[in-house]
């Protein structure tokens, strides 16, 4: 049934689940797993600085939300919480930086991400119970080209601080998702965990049926592969590579970091080095990039999978038995 909610989430049209429908469901979903949920709203998220998550639905009629979820105290998530950001455009025009006719259709499953942390945490619920304090934020916005868009070439100030040059906005996703790690972290979790349909260059690695683990804590990796293996869907570790973190240094004022290494090669992994950027060293985490097994087929023929939904609620189930 999880895997199946998390098919029809992503197969929804744009139209048809827009950021305001998409919190909607995550409310009522969110309500039938007996988990506390914030829709945190555009004034919110101005107080708390999210430029980065703002930048991004900045072109639409729909606002960006921030979704939060968790089990645990009623007033916030508790700390030693587990973690887990997801992805959320509901569609993903490229913005100013247009994606082209064919690539742009099916664009509708860019928030896969976030589709498969709701029903994983659906699917853990139904098996074990809560029994364990989960975080979900889920950052939730569409990326069009209206009047009042991010530019290329803007510099965005994230809730962490860091300025951002946003030297393409059709790499969009790294930088909500910086908004939303660093808000997780602030909690001082036991482990973050992220999933994303988040680079094509994964799937030119690993092909359509395979996802990929990225991350600093060799651990975490390992209990992501084993959780994998226990929900038999594939993933492969790709290298934490540091050595390509320069590519992402920014000489734009104000800003520290691009979200565009300036290069055609590599880029699964230096999307995983700018989200890096966002979470403590100290903070288990890993990045799980599904652009590839999200969904089978391309264009107008993609049909979503679920893939990931069995892994991460394998996941939780195996930090829970600890």
């Amino acid at each position: 049934m999880s895997v199946t909610l998390a098919r029809q989430l992503i197969d929804a049209r744009a139209n048809q689940l827009t950021p305001i429908v998409f919190t909607e469901r995550i409310q009522q979903i969110g309500a039938q797993l007996g988990a506390h949920v914030r829709i945190r709203d555009e004034a919110w998220l101005r107080e708390h600085r999210m430029g980065g998550l703002l930048a991004i639905g900045s072109g639409s009629a729909q606002p960006a939300r921030l979704a939060e979820l968790w089990w645990g105290p009623e007033d916030g998530p508790a700390e030693g919480s587990v973690a887990l950001v997801g992805k959320g455009v509901t569609f993903d025009s490229g913005g100013l930086s247009l994606k082209g006719t064919a690539a742009m259709v099916g664009m509708h499953t860019d928030m896969a991400g976030a589709a498969t942390v709701l029903a994983a945490m659906s699917a853990f619920a139904a098996s074990d119970g809560p029994g364990l304090d989960v975080h979900a934020v889920l950052p939730i916005a569409e990326n069009l080209p209206g009047p009042t868009a991010v530019r290329p070439g803007d510099v965005v100030e994230t809730c962490a601080g860091i300025g951002v040059e946003v030297v393409d906005t059709d790499f969009e996703g790294r930088i909500m998702m910086a908004d939303a790690l660093a808000h997780a972290c602030r909690r001082r979790p036991r482990a973050v965990i992220d999933i994303a349909t988040l680079t094509y260059q994964s799937i030119v690695a690993l092909g359509p049926e395979i996802g990929a683990i990225i991350g600093r804590d060799p651990g975490l990796r390992a209990e992501v592969e084993g959780a994998g293996r226990d929900a038999k869907e594939s993933w492969w570790p790709l290298p934490w590579a540091a050595q390509y973190r320069d590519q992402l240094r920014s000489s734009a004022p104000g800003a520290t970091l691009r979200n565009h290494p300036g290069t055609d090669t590599g880029r699964a992994l230096t999307a995983a080095l700018f989200l890096g950027e966002f979470v403590p060293t100290d903070v288990p985490w890993v990045h799980l990039d599904i652009a590839g097994p999200a969904v089978r087929g391309s264009g107008a023929d993609a049909h979503a999978t679920g893939f990931g939904v069995l892994t991460m609620a394998e996941l939780l189930r195996r930090f829970a038995r600890r």
